[in-house]
């Protein structure tokens, strides 16, 4: 197998230089889940997600739901006809470049620590946009699994369900999650691995003036209380800020955000 390469679209056209047996790309019952039924148009038809099965060594849609036509207006036979080339299209290009050079090269680096046998049970997440055939982007939710993996670790078919989420979701940042599901517990109990906040222009991890305030005044060991006292805010205002700010730049907790900002000269 060529070197394992970080990008998502080099990742794929190292496996279509691979020879795969039918056996080994082989899923069973999945067409009876994609064939879902054309819907009827009601106040529940933007919530109606969209199937696909993707094979990752051809770059070709297996299987699309019917269902993505209600939501981007497109006929599932052109996805299945055109594969990737439709999706690169019209996927936002700067959403594009940051799911093929940061979210997937992190995907993979944590399915090489897990047994490819396993890779069914872990659960990817992640927002991003996507032009519909009437021109406009709209935000869109993905949750997928790689249903079959090889003996090496190399991620070959993708199930996803993804949904319209342009009432909830704005579109930076944009935040990956990852969790294993339990395939024993019939209520699909989830244990989250994994969850960061990727920004599509490196400004937008900028700290504001406001922050810059509150995050100098955290590493000085004051309360939120006392934080908000100096700053004549209220304490809600500086837990929202603290928040911010950890999400920006992925700290879990106040030391790493102090260690973060230290790093950076940001104080």
């Amino acid at each position: 197998m060529p070197k394992q390469p970080t990008s998502w679209l080099g990742y794929m056209n190292t496996l279509k230089q691979v020879n795969y047996a039918p056996e080994q790309l082989a899923t069973e019952g999945l067409d009876r889940i994609l064939n879902i039924n054309t819907v009827t148009q009601s106040a529940f038809s933007h919530s109606i997600p969209w199937i696909y099965l993707l094979d990752y060594t051809t770059g070709k849609y297996l299987l699309v739901s019917k269902s993505m036509k209600l939501m981007l207006g497109y006929s599932p036979d052109v996805f299945m006809n055109e594969g990737l080339n439709l999706t690169l299209e019209n996927y936002h290009a700067d959403h594009m470049r940051l799911f093929n050079n940061e979210l997937f090269p992190d995907r993979l680096g944590l399915l090489k620590t897990i047994p490819f046998h396993e890779h069914p049970n872990y659960v990817f997440t992640y927002n991003f946009r996507f032009r519909t055939n009437k021109g406009d982007f709209i935000n869109l939710l993905q949750r997928n699994c790689f249903v079959k993996s090889d003996s090496n670790g190399n991620p070959l078919l993708s199930f996803g369900v993804i949904t319209n989420v342009n009432q909830y979701v704005s579109e930076n940042p944009v935040i990956q999650m990852v969790e294993r599901i339990d395939e024993n517990s019939c209520l699909g109990h989830s244990e989250m691995l994994f969850r960061k906040s990727y920004y599509l222009h490196e400004e937008y991890r900028l700290f504001t003036k406001r922050e810059k305030e509150i995050v100098k005044w955290i590493s000085e060991g004051l309360s939120g209380k006392q934080i908000a006292g100096r700053l004549f805010i209220s304490e809600n205002t500086v837990i929202n800020h603290r928040r911010n700010m950890m999400q920006k730049c992925n700290a879990h907790n106040a030391m790493e955000l102090v260690s973060f900002s230290i790093r950076n000269h940001i104080i």
